[in-house]
């Protein structure tokens, strides 16, 4: 008797690991019949991103502030994107810093709410003073969208290596006391050295050094401050090293502020978030049946991330990325897969890379616990809310812990994850327990929960708006060298981004922040409306209904925290927040959409 041949499993993934790249979790696709990406869900997804990129249309509008650069007057509309009236104008250097508030819409008052800090924000690009002081709390405080849990605490090792690599400024800067009496910290974006400048399409060149920067903290206060930074690129194969004191420590900080920008962009966001959560989608929908008890719980969260990836590196990449010297899919796949050597699934966790990264919370609290890196607080306060939905869950679908060790289905789904051929995912334990199970269901959906926080309007307004604070490029490869006077407006301005350049990271975050989820985590209808469990699982409704209560209350600290820190730019009292931080709720959206 001829056996039914199996059915092949509904996803496949890029040749990745055939093409060499070992490192890089699975990048899955929808397949069709004849096993080839399925077409429908390429076109639902472009069509997708051209109906939110529509829906923005209004903050478009509003970029009609008008503008003087380089003798030609213009709107902020016309130089960031060009029109038969301002040929050219998308090509310039801004002749002033506080030009780079062109991104600030007069849509929901961004512009008339932000006009006083265009000066405090400018004054980092002018005044080496303001720009060091203001370097870490900029990081600290609006690097969600971005996921910077980037910096470490220097051990043994690294500052026997730091005494080495930055010569004399280890010694000027006294960093080795600062080390020994535990106030010494790295951000160490490094790997993107290996990023070759490049010339984008509309002319530009764009590029970044990798960095290594060391700060040190202030007992008393807890504060952060950047003391000496080593560049390093591939086009000369030469280290610059700059203290604090250093002529050129203005240009350093701006080529620092760029590498974690572009580590942000594509290892913090898209590697912790986009790649190592859709390849365990990929196997869940792989190897979980459609009636397993886990669907319910996992399936409404894993819908667009897959599309929305594979677009990205296949045929939308120049279209929908931000404008930074990662030149292809080719090039980001070889960042990714360098990244992820020796990285672990659970690795990837909040609570686990504090501890990798020896960040301890009474090191960064003075009046409030993590007010001195509010990232990392938020990151855990999101933790635990989704860490209680999935406990609370688990132990409604498995009774004991003999269930979860016999469901064959849950194996299955591990296995294919940590198998190289599928997932490619390191790390995964023998999920034997329920508290096994919810330690990787949690891991899982905290991931697409962080990814909701960067798509708030204030998560991007008015700070990454503000282009020059997280640039995403460096305009021209030239490296201004250690000891080099330099003068804000002849010699910065013209390496930092362009109005055409500004002009695509503002498309960027437009998409995010000015049109709504295809699905809210909170429905339109209320913490209460459509649940995703059925009759059989009504008991795991409460939890849910708890879940999108406490992600509501995270967006009201959420925006109180950044109301704060936005306030300490302009030097006042916080007073209330602007109205276009109200009601930011309906933007968290329930799946990764983008």
């Amino acid at each position: 008797m001829t056996q039914t041949p199996p059915e092949p499993p509904p996803l496949s993934r890029l040749p990745l690991l055939e093409l060499g790249f070992v490192n890089c979790p699975a990048v899955p696709y929808w397949v069709d019949p004849a096993g080839d990406p399925d077409l429908a869900h390429v076109n639902a997804t472009l069509a997708s991103l051209q109906a939110r990129g529509a829906e923005g249309m209004p903050a478009y509008v509003g970029l009609s502030t008008k503008y003087t650069i380089d003798g030609q007057t213009h709107s902020a509309y016309e130089y960031l994107y060009g029109s038969e009236l301002a040929p050219g104008a998308t090509g310039l250097a801004l002749d002033k810093a506080e030009e780079f508030a062109l991104p600030w819409t007069t849509y929901g008052d961004v512009h008339e709410h932000s006009q006083d800090l265009a000066e405090p924000l400018a004054r980092t690009l002018q005044d080496a003073t303001a720009a060091t002081k203001a370097f870490w709390p900029t990081i600290a405080s609006f690097g969600l969208p971005y996921y910077l849990l980037v910096l470490e605490k220097v051990d043994d090792a690294q500052a026997t290596r730091f005494a080495t690599e930055f010569g004399n400024v280890w010694r000027t800067e006294k960093l080795g006391a600062a080390h020994q009496a535990g106030l010494l910290y790295a951000i160490d974006t490094s790997i993107l050295a290996q990023l070759e400048p490049f010339t984008a399409r509309d002319g530009t060149v764009r590029f970044t050094p990798g960095t290594i920067t060391l700060l040190t903290q202030n007992p008393q206060t807890k504060e952060l401050s950047p003391a000496a930074i080593l560049l390093s690129t591939t086009n000369d194969g030469l280290a610059r090293v700059y203290g604090s004191n250093d002529p050129a420590w203005l240009y350093a900080l701006q080529a620092a502020k760029t590498s974690i920008t572009v580590w942000g962009i594509w290892l913090g966001h898209v590697y912790h978030l986009h790649v190592s959560t859709a390849a365990m989608q990929m196997t869940m929908f792989n190897h979980l049946p459609a009636d397993h008890v886990l669907r319910p719980l996992l399936e409404p969260q894993s819908q667009q991330l897959i599309d929305f990836d594979f677009v990205l590196l296949t045929t939308l990449f120049q279209k929908i990325s931000p404008p930074t010297p990662v030149s292809g899919p080719l090039a980001l796949v070889k960042l990714l897969d360098q990244f992820a050597a020796n990285r672990t699934f659970l690795g990837d966790d909040p609570l686990a890379q504090l501890e990798t990264r020896g960040l301890e919370k009474k090191d960064f609290t003075d009046s409030k616990d993590w007010d001195r890196y509010p990232l990392v607080g938020w990151l855990l306060d999101v933790w635990t809310i989704t860490h209680d939905y999935v406990k609370a869950v688990v132990e409604v679908l498995y009774e004991t812990d003999a269930d979860v060790k016999q469901d064959k289905d849950l194996k299955a789904w591990m296995d294919a994850s940590g198998d190289p051929s599928q997932g490619n995912l390191r790390g995964l334990p023998a999920v034997d327990t329920r508290d096994d199970l919810t330690k990787v269901l949690t891991s899982l959906l905290y991931r697409v929960n962080a990814h909701g926080g960067g798509t708030l309007v204030p998560a991007v307004n008015p700070v990454l708006a503000f282009v020059a604070t997280f640039p995403p490029c460096l305009q021209n490869a030239t490296i201004i060298e250690p000891g080099t006077p330099v003068d804000p407006t002849k010699d910065l301005l013209p390496l930092l981004p362009r109005t055409g350049t500004i002009g695509e990271m503002t498309t960027f975050f437009f998409t995010f922040v000015y049109s709504l989820p295809s699905e809210p985590l909170i429905p339109t209808g209320g913490i209460t409306a459509e649940p995703h469990f059925p009759p059989s699982q009504s008991a795991c409704n409460p939890a849910l209904f708890k879940y999108r209560q406490d992600i509501h209350d995270f967006v009201d600290t959420f925006v109180a925290d950044w109301n704060d820190a936005v306030a300490r730019i302009r030097g006042t009292g916080p007073g209330s927040p602007p109205s276009y931080a109200d009601n930011q709720y309906e933007q968290w959206s329930l799946s990764i959409e983008l």
